[in-house]
């Protein structure tokens, strides 16, 4: 019986690039993968990955002068890629990986439903949730509140290039004041950037823990897991 603790991850689609140059490379996401390979007998992962390292609905569909719905579609292929290339990476390393598509892709994943879920979640494999919900305007976060209520998830853990939540932009105000706890109604009122509002509600709902932090500080994961100090946590 599969009794690992559940944890959905959103990845930031930057853990795809290169800080330097700004191009692919697999430095960083091995490193992410190497992680939840030392964590895999305790921990199973649900993963949301981003796309923004290929292509932002709402930056670049303005850009171009895309209709808005568009713009998002775009946006929510370029998950597919992340996905299919983070499923590939996982199996390099003997992990039992499976992709599901919110977007009909019977040749990258299957599709997303409550019956490949769990059938992913019985055979011990790391999920990884492509194409957003399917439908345009809805935000990985929200994309990342919903899955981990299908696979049951204890935590969601945001990986970000910020190491919490603060009272305003840190790269902005210099005395941002790092949060360590924040509650749905205080996030959901002050507008905090760190989710957005759909997510801080459906979180708040189902009674969803999400924990912030920086996924590129050395073993991240490792110490979301091990310290529960680490990062900033919103709950209700």
């Amino acid at each position: 019986m599969n009794n690992r603790k559940k944890i959905l991850l959103k990845l930031t689609g930057e853990v795809f690039l290169d800080p330097e140059t700004r191009i692919l490379n697999a430095t960083r996401i091995n490193s992410v993968i190497m992680q939840i390979e030392t964590l895999n007998k305790t921990h199973q992962f649900g993963i949301v990955v981003g796309g923004g390292n290929f292509f932002r609905g709402n930056e670049h569909g303005k850009r171009l002068g895309l209709t808005a719905s568009v713009g998002h579609q775009i946006g929510m292929l370029a998950t597919l890629m992340n996905g299919l290339i983070l499923k590939d990476l996982l199996e390099n390393q003997g992990l039992c990986a499976a992709l599901l598509c919110a977007m009909p892709s019977p040749e990258i994943g299957e599709a997303i439903s409550q019956q490949s879920i769990n059938s992913a979640l019985a055979n011990d494999c790391t999920i990884i949730f492509a194409g957003g919900t399917g439908n345009p305007f809805f935000t990985t976060d929200t994309n990342a509140i919903l899955r981990s209520l299908q696979i049951g998830a204890a935590e969601v853990w945001k990986g970000t290039n910020i190491d919490g939540i603060y009272d305003a932009d840190p790269k902005k105000d210099p005395l941002a004041k790092k949060l360590r706890t924040v509650r749905y109604n205080e996030a959901f009122e002050k507008k905090l950037g760190i989710m957005d509002l759909t997510a801080y509600a459906m979180a708040e709902q189902y009674d969803r823990t999400v924990r912030v932090f920086n996924i590129f500080e050395e073993n991240a994961l490792i110490k979301a897991a091990q310290d529960k100090e680490f990062g900033s946590i919103i709950t209700k």
